[in-house]
């Protein structure tokens, strides 16, 4: 069973839970300024069975906004993937928070990181999620510019993830179109790269089998 839902949400639900779902897409959300900002951590609620999932930030901010915890949310036990879409750096709390739900994450993707004003402890983790000590064993990101948030959040999780196997980060070619020249040179990649590489190379990594792979595309 699959849901994709790219609209609002509504206030009520018929079907109060899916226990078969395999997968959902839940994105570009918004809600009415008249409903309840719990609405969608409700809906959320319901998918707590789903094996793949993808979600816009909009949701992490929702999650949020609702002072959801820990202790008061459903743990999402079969949640092997979870892709996000271009995600505000002033939303990693409360990504990491739903992270601590998903004690049996394997995969992550991000679609890309938009850098925003934040404070500087957005990156800083009061608690580890489980998945990160146990079972989280690949992150992929894509549309990467090599800005400095996007490289804080790749560090953040290159010092906590204990089981990381492989990091894949897919260079936007934005980076060089946005350059003063007018056209890159397989120099200029393989420079970026290495600076990337200089800058992770700094802090101390939790799992010493990982292995980040830089592309460009």
């Amino acid at each position: 069973m699959s849901i994709t839902i790219r609209d609002g949400i509504p206030r009520h639900f018929v079907v109060e839970s899916f226990p078969s779902l395999l997968d959902a897409d839940i994105h570009y959300m918004y809600t009415e300024e008249s409903v309840p900002v719990d609405v969608i951590p409700k809906f959320v609620e319901k998918i707590s069975n789903v094996k793949l999932l993808k979600l816009s930030d909009y949701v992490f901010e929702k999650l949020e906004m609702a002072g959801v915890r820990s202790t008061s949310f459903p743990t999402f036990n079969n949640l092997n993937t979870l892709e996000v879409s271009f995600i505000k750096t002033q939303l990693v709390k409360p990504l990491f928070t739903f992270l601590q739900f998903s004690p049996n994450l394997e995969s992550l993707v991000f679609r890309g990181v938009y850098r925003d004003k934040v404070n500087e402890d957005a990156f800083t983790l009061d608690v580890v999620p489980h998945c990160l000590l146990m079972n989280l064993k690949s992150i992929k990101f894509q549309y990467f510019k090599g800005q400095l948030k996007e490289l804080d959040l790749v560090q953040l999780f290159l010092q906590n993830a204990r089981v990381l196997q492989m990091v894949i980060i897919e260079i936007s070619s934005d980076h060089f179109l946005n350059s003063n020249k007018k056209k890159h040179t397989a120099e200029d990649v393989e420079d970026f790269n290495k600076k990337i590489m200089e800058q992770l190379l700094k802090y101390k990594w939790a799992s010493t089998d990982c292995v980040v792979k830089l592309c460009s595309f």
